[in-house]
């Protein structure tokens, strides 16, 4: 590794890491993280930034390359709610499912194999071993197109919200955080009720709302 333990290393020239994790998180649940499976986990930067804000959850950190698996597992050898694995998650398989299933910059990097089909591929492996949700996040075509480099993936926001709908209902695109990054959620959740059309955690402000209006009526009617 030409920088050793450095964001460089992995691809990222700026400290801007924890913005990415943070975004990650909005709009999800406690319950809903924890447990994480992190894709393309690098030297599992992202269980530090949780263990720093007092996460206590399970976490498997899974990348392809031997060398940063050695150093993540150094790193957070004193760590005993921690794995990690050197391993293709194309292949990879688990027996218990983790509530949430992330991928931040593993989506960057143009692949041979075309990248829409390397995304599909993917998330559909993540898809299968989460539970609660799967979150990633992508270079966006809002950036200006003199300034992208031509080794790195943009993806257009509307292809991966067509793709995300194809697992669920309930899904967030998420481009308020970084000027030319997006990210997507999608949760395994997406029930409502016909009579208030709201997702599982909105549910009980419809029915506030339902029993604020029949109160108002009640005291307008006496």
């Amino acid at each position: 590794m030409e920088y050793g333990y450095d964001p460089r290393t992995l691809g990222w020239n700026k400290d801007c890491q924890w913005v990415r994790y943070d975004a990650a998180l909005e709009g999800l649940r406690s319950d809903e993280f924890g447990s994480i499976f992190d894709v393309g986990c690098g030297f599992g930067d992202l269980l530090m930034f949780l263990r720093c804000r007092g996460w206590k959850g399970e976490y498997v950190g899974i990348d392809l390359v031997p060398e940063l698996i050695e150093q993540a597992g150094r790193l957070h050898a004193q760590d005993t709610g921690s794995e990690f694995v050197c391993a293709d998650v194309a292949q990879f398989s688990r027996e218990h499912r983790c509530d949430l299933a992330i991928a931040i910059g593993a989506f960057n990097h143009r692949v041979a194999q075309g990248n829409l089909k390397f995304i599909r591929e993917t998330i559909e492996k993540m898809w299968a071993i989460s539970s609660r949700a799967t979150v990633c996040d992508f270079l966006s075509t809002f950036s200006e197109p003199q300034k992208r480099e031509q080794h790195l993936y943009y993806a257009a926001p509307t292809d991966i919200l067509a793709l995300a709908a194809r697992y669920s209902r309930r899904v967030m695109i998420h481009h308020a955080y970084m000027p030319f990054e997006f990210q997507v959620k999608i949760w395994h959740d997406d029930q409502f009720a016909v009579s208030a059309p709201a997702f599982t955690p909105y549910a009980g402000l419809a029915q506030k709302q339902s029993e604020w209006r029949d109160t108002l009526v009640s005291k307008k009617g006496r």
